[in-house]
């Protein structure tokens, strides 16, 4: 009896060990010519859009808010639009044309703003990064300056948005939607 538990046990312990896997698996179902049908099982991994195959950082490690190919073209034609210039000019370097980005709805309204971190000497200096606010057709919400990561989404709300706090010069301020955008002067920034 003993024997017949530890046994069953075994099997139960092998079978949720079998479920927890993450990776996903295809069933395609073939016809032969005896009209029996055979069955394979394909195994596929997870896999994220990397939208900088060019970095060590591998795309699923920032989670499904942060890797949307979409995101990231209409990110990109956004930034060369209002860089045009300067990137005409070759005032960008290459560090500097580089980004981040995190989509997330912060008026519920079911369409996700986009927060995109700018990064390098040409963004950047000793007090932060500018963070640009995006809406979901790229165009600019609001330029934090002096700012660095992360961004904290609050649930309280100003005006039917998100509170949000962002880092500068060390330390957080509560940032409070003010009718059409969020000031983009962080407190302690201006000095």
């Amino acid at each position: 009896m003993k024997t017949t538990i530890l046994i069953l046990a075994a099997f139960v312990l092998f079978g949720i060990s079998g479920c927890n896997s993450n990776d996903k698996k295809i069933t395609d179902v073939k016809k032969d010519t005896s009209s029996t049908k055979e069955t394979k099982t394909i195994t596929k991994k997870d896999t994220a859009y990397d939208a900088d195959p060019t970095d060590t950082i591998p795309g699923s490690r920032y989670g499904i808010n942060s890797s949307s190919k979409q995101t990231a073209d209409l990110v990109r034609m956004t930034l060369k639009n209002k860089f045009k210039s300067d990137l005409e000019k070759n005032l960008i370097d290459s560090l500097s044309r580089k980004f981040i980005f995190f989509e997330y709805d912060l008026n519920d309204d079911s369409k996700k703003e986009i927060f995109v971190g700018l990064t390098g000497p040409y963004f950047c200096g000793t007090g932060g990064c500018s963070i640009m606010l995006l809406d979901n057709q790229g165009n600019e919400i609001t330029n934090f300056t002096v700012s660095d990561y992360p961004v904290v989404i609050d649930n309280s709300k100003s005006k039917e948005w998100k509170d949000l706090f962002i880092l500068s010069a060390g330390k957080y301020h509560i940032i409070k939607f003010v009718g059409k955008k969020y000031p983009s002067i962080l407190p302690g920034s201006q000095n």
